[in-house]
């Protein structure tokens, strides 16, 4: 069966979506002419691949916000949550723009529903809420953070840098939110369980080191610097290399994402 498209509906919830989301970003005069078939032809499967994640986050947020009311926080936190989902749908909106103006379907994913092991499920939820603001909040969104400024910083192709500003903004307050709550959240569980918290930090953080590690084992010591990966042919379609991804994940765990982590105990 081929995979779904997402589907885009008028009336009453275009005009509520447009009211609390906002308009997407205009991704007009994209003029596809001026890039080569095969580029073109990798964006539309990477900005494909980002509406599926962008929606799995849709998905994660409207969890977050189901385990802060059911574990009892202060009320200002469901605010925040709901701030987070909206900000999730106005980046699936995003993305599916840009598809769009690439010239391909934004797919649902395959699967439709973010699966959850059985040991999370059968968690209590302050521990679930916890452990989803650590994952996706405070380690996550970090690094999503430090991706899409290198490519807002170096696109010089107005219709694409739209989408990467818009992004951004609504991103780094979600890091904000992250380390916020994560403070919060810890102080309501014994010290003793501090290893338990350290060990999910360091699960979160292993796959994004393992692709980094993997990428650059092929780059000798000379190379391993961000100017030597200016990927001046793919950032205008909001691209980079392999290399520039792990290099940008490096500075950013370097930079920020660590530094946090040690100083809330996690690391």
């Amino acid at each position: 069966m081929a995979q779904r498209s997402l589907e885009r509906v008028g009336g009453v919830f275009r005009r509520i979506h447009e009211a609390r989301i906002g308009h997407d970003a205009d991704v007009g005069g994209l003029d596809l002419a001026a890039f080569a078939p095969a580029l073109v032809e990798r964006a539309r499967r990477t900005w494909q691949e980002r509406v599926r994640t962008e929606l799995q986050s849709v998905q994660i947020m409207t969890r977050f916000l189901e385990e802060v009311v059911a574990a009892g926080d202060p009320y200002e936190t469901y605010a925040v949550a709901l701030d987070l989902i909206e900000d999730e749908v106005h980046h699936v909106g995003l993305c599916a723009s840009v598809c769009e103006a690439l010239g391909a379907p934004a797919l649902l994913p395959d699967p439709l529903s973010v699966a959850l092991p059985e040991t999370f499920r059968r968690a209590p939820m302050r521990e679930r809420a916890l452990a989803t603001a650590i994952t996706m909040l405070l380690i996550n969104e970090a690094i999503s953070v430090a991706y899409i400024a290198d490519l807002r910083d170096r696109c010089t192709t107005p219709a694409i840098r739209r989408v990467l500003d818009a992004t951004l903004g609504d991103e780094e307050l979600h890091e904000e939110v992250g380390v916020e709550y994560v403070r919060l959240g810890l102080a309501r569980f014994p010290e003793s369980t501090l290893g338990d918290w350290r060990h999910l930090a360091a699960t979160t953080l292993a796959p994004h080191e393992r692709f980094a590690q993997t990428v650059l084992a092929g780059v000798p010591n000379e190379r391993r610097r961000l100017d030597a990966w200016p990927d001046d042919e793919l950032v205008p379609l909001g691209l980079f290399s392999p290399e520039r991804q792990a290099l940008v994940f490096e500075a950013a765990k370097a930079s920020t994402v660590l530094p946090r982590l040690r100083a809330l105990g996690l690391a």
